[in-house]
């Protein structure tokens, strides 16, 4: 939940004052909101109050972001897929998920609504993804791709115990099989994977240094920093199999296809360029100068993305 939180910080704040804007019809700006002995206190005089915040900042460009992407693709997104998202969401956080939905100052439907529009954004992404499925691209992706590895893999939670370790699997005879299986933190012990180079199923990291093993070959420590949690883990790799790269890039392309998906969409410059034509696409003009920058990051990628098209557009016809 933290990185969808992150996406609409503050977004109640704003809203709220658009909700009572609207409620109030055509006299909202001097609607009263607080009164007291000989002041009284506006909508027009809480927006003009909140609005250049960061958090009112944010929350107009989730409200805009919410709109656009509901108008272009609203049907592509079903409730249910929204609800089993919060669910999954819910069940991992357990009884603690009420109070972190506070301290994020979101509710149920926020959040929800939160959920929806970042599975709106990626639906649009992962669409405007396929389009770069080009043969060149294609080529490009088996360079580097690497096939099949099947390694056994050491996973700790101490710096000191993975230099033991390894010294323990280094050793003369050692069966790093049954002390994989003995010292790994991972659940139920998996120790043994196989995967290429468009898996996810370990860290990058520790694939990388598997690539680089030749069979029976072992690694260093390698030290990992999850993302979600901040904590380091230890790995030890042992490569057991490796196939052999065939020639023929088609061989492969259903794995280059994922790599080259998963780069695309991953990619914040690519994702700020399909948020970018949506917003063109809509139309949308800032009439308050408060929120001239909100939508700025965009505007860059738009004109980025027009420089290169006119220079391969110039290239083309030289």
């Amino acid at each position: 939940m933290k990185k969808r939180s992150k996406f609409a910080a503050g977004v109640v704040t704003l809203l709220s004052v658009v909700t009572l804007a609207a409620c109030s019809g055509k006299s909202s700006e001097g609607t009263n909101i607080i009164t007291m002995k000989g002041d009284t206190i506006t909508v027009s005089d809480f927006y003009n109050q909140v609005k250049s915040s960061s958090s009112a900042q944010q929350s107009m460009l989730t409200l805009v972001l919410s709109r656009v992407f509901e108008q272009q693709y609203g049907d592509k997104v079903s409730k249910k897929a929204v609800t089993n998202s919060y669910n999954k969401t819910a069940a991992n956080y357990g009884d603690s998920f009420s109070s972190a939905l506070s301290k994020a100052g979101l509710t149920t439907e926020s959040y929800k609504q939160q959920i929806r529009t970042t599975m709106l954004v990626e639906y649009a992404v992962k669409q405007a993804a396929k389009k770069e499925l080009t043969t060149a691209n294609y080529k490009a992706a088996y360079k580097n791709y690497t096939p099949e590895v099947t390694a056994q893999v050491i996973k700790l939670d101490s710096e000191d115990t993975a230099k033991t370790v390894l010294e323990s699997v280094k050793a003369d005879g050692a069966d790093f099989a049954k002390i994989a299986k003995e010292k790994t933190t991972t659940s139920k012990n998996k120790y043994e994977y196989t995967f290429d180079s468009a898996d996810s199923t370990l860290p990058s990291d520790v694939m990388s240094a598997a690539f680089k093993l030749d069979k029976d070959g072992i690694s260093d420590v390698i030290s990992v920093v999850d993302s979600s949690t901040y904590k380091t883990a230890y790995y030890i790799v042992k490569v057991t199999a490796k196939a052999e790269k065939k020639t023929d890039w088609k061989s492969y392309k259903a794995r280059l296809k994922k790599t080259i998906m998963n780069k695309k969409t991953s990619d914040a410059s690519f994702q700020n360029k399909v948020i970018a034509a949506a917003l063109e696409k809509a139309n949308v003009k800032i009439k308050d100068k408060a929120f001239a920058n909100i939508l700025a990051q965009y505007a860059t990628s738009s004109s980025s993305s027009s420089s290169t098209s006119s220079s391969s557009t110039s290239s083309s016809s030289k």
